[in-house]
């Protein structure tokens, strides 16, 4: 009988370091992720394993509520759908090969889609990111930003990150990377030296 308080103070001094990991790990990760305005609905472990076992390209999740990602097919964007997400905004040219029909599938199926074409790295520029961002801050969550590869979504988020919310350049640029900047960080860069 003496291991049962013995027990029970091992899980409450568990479940107290939990909780404050848990506490700080969220407190540290709003320092990171850039303001949205009001309360976003969080994408939870259950869109998360969902998301995967979708094979979406090059998915990752930056901050509540936001989903970057490669190319969509139409099956994906109807799971997706179906998992809760509400709005999705295409940066890719209605040319680019697999692009094009999300216009006609988004009406037919009710879905919020919007596009806002960037042939590559001559539309990373401020303007383009802050049109992002109002589009961003129009759109219902949680929702999903895609291109090609993240690359241009990435680039986008951290211009986005540096102009439209204030974040230092090097935080921005990081932020970039976790939401898909790759090969477009030289330009980045060059943006946010002007």
């Amino acid at each position: 009988m003496s291991f049962l308080p013995t027990l029970q103070g091992r899980l409450a001094s568990a479940f107290l370091v939990a909780t404050s990991v848990l506490w700080i790990g969220c407190a540290s990760e709003s320092e990171r992720t850039p303001s949205m305005d009001g309360a976003l609905p969080a994408i939870n472990a259950k869109m998360t394993e969902s998301i995967h076992e979708l094979g979406v390209a090059n998915a990752s999740i930056p901050a509540d509520g936001l989903l970057c990602a490669g190319q969509l097919t139409q099956e994906q964007m109807d799971a997706l759908s179906r998992l809760g997400f509400e709005s999705f905004v295409s940066l890719r040219v209605a040319t680019e090969n697999g692009a094009g029909w999300e216009e006609s599938h988004a009406a037919a199926t009710g879905v919020e889609f919007q596009r806002l074409p960037v042939a590559g790295a001559d539309g990373i520029d401020e303007a383009t990111a802050r049109m992002l961002a109002g589009m961003m801050a129009d759109a219902k969550r949680p929702m999903v930003v895609y291109c090609g590869s993240s690359n241009r979504v990435g680039a986008l988020l951290a211009l986005k990150a540096f102009h439209v919310d204030g974040m230092p350049a090097e935080q921005a640029i990081e932020f970039g990377k976790t939401a898909g900047l790759k090969s477009l960080e030289p330009k980045v860069r060059e943006e946010l030296d002007q």
